[in-house]
């Protein structure tokens, strides 16, 4: 027997992740646990710590000359990262 109201799990579950807002922490999670597949190896290597809030993505970088060069390229990260999630989560890339 079929009902009207008929949805996947995976509906379900989106819905159910919306409506306690908890997109945010897994996008989060999600560009964590995929930050060397995102950015590449060498640029993994080289980051301290990365965090997000409220749309800023606040990435720690031990190398001076990488930070400078990462620095030039802020909108291309966001970019890939925003593609890589299927999301517009991060507006903005600092860093440090």
């Amino acid at each position: 027997m079929r009902f009207k109201d008929e949805r996947t799990i995976k509906d379900l579950i989106s819905q159910m992740v919306d409506q306690n807002k908890l997109r945010p922490k897994l996008l989060e999670a999600q560009l964590i646990a995929d930050w060397s597949r995102i950015v590449g190896d060498h640029i993994a290597k080289y980051t301290e710590k990365i965090q997000v809030h409220k749309g800023q993505l606040i990435i720690s970088i031990s190398s001076p000359a990488l930070r400078t060069e990462l620095s030039y390229q802020k909108n291309t990260i966001k970019d890939l990262i925003n593609k890589e999630l299927k999301s517009d989560f991060i507006e903005e890339v600092l860093i440090k």
